[in-house]
């Protein structure tokens, strides 16, 4: 086995699929994982806990990136994990509380691969669901 395959092996938590409800493995980037690592302590952590609670605990889950930056190919079956975490971390890596009016959002491709997450403004009518949500994603699937 490849040296990536087996460090992709080492990257994969358990995640919520929309479709049964059962959990299945997503992978987490491999090199989102190194550029987060340059960002420090709280980057770190974000990753590591709050990416899995999310995946774990959505508030909603979102198919059909329509428009995001995070999101070039705007491919149709890729989802977006939704959820308030019960906590943050600041730069040091100190657990702070989440920011007021903001939701956690991880983005999963097509190939069940974890390729961004961060904070996002909460929708103002629906605060468990990012903000302007009825236009940036095609369909809730949860």
């Amino acid at each position: 086995m490849s040296d990536e395959g087996t460090r992709r092996e080492k990257l994969t938590v358990k995640a919520i699929n929309p479709v049964d409800g059962k959990s299945y493995e997503v992978a987490l980037s491999h090199s989102r994982i190194k550029e987060t690592a340059k960002r420090g302590m709280g980057a770190i952590l974000e990753a590591s806990r709050l990416v899995e609670y999310v995946i774990q605990n959505p508030t909603a889950i979102f198919e059909g990136i329509r428009r995001d930056a995070d999101d070039p190919n705007y491919g149709a079956s890729w989802r977006c994990y939704c959820g308030l975490p019960t906590c943050a971390f600041n730069a040091s890596g100190k657990e702070v509380n989440p920011p007021a009016g903001m939701v956690f959002l991880v983005f999963v491709n097509d190939e069940m691969v974890v390729y961004n997450w961060r904070w996002d403004k909460a929708d103002a009518d629906t605060p468990r669901y990012p903000h302007n949500y009825k236009d940036r994603f095609r369909e809730r699937v949860l």
